[in-house]
């Protein structure tokens, strides 16, 4: 079983569509954990093809 990671807890998918995916943050984030949150979600991207997209904590995405 894969082991989570600490930045695994720090965001929740709110939207998934076909080609794209929205996380929000759970909390503000620091500069070090934006920045690695960041790199995860660059590499992600990559290897799926899918657009993903870190919304702010403080944003409320609907569905529309």
């Amino acid at each position: 079983m894969a082991r989570r990671k600490k930045t695994d807890e720090l965001v929740e998918k709110i939207i998934e569509k076909e080609d794209a995916i929205f996380f929000r943050a759970t909390k503000p984030l620091s500069t070090q954990e934006h920045e690695q949150l960041s790199e995860k979600i660059r590499y992600e991207n990559e290897k799926t093809g899918l657009d993903i997209v870190l919304v702010p904590f403080s944003c409320e995405v609907g569905d529309k």
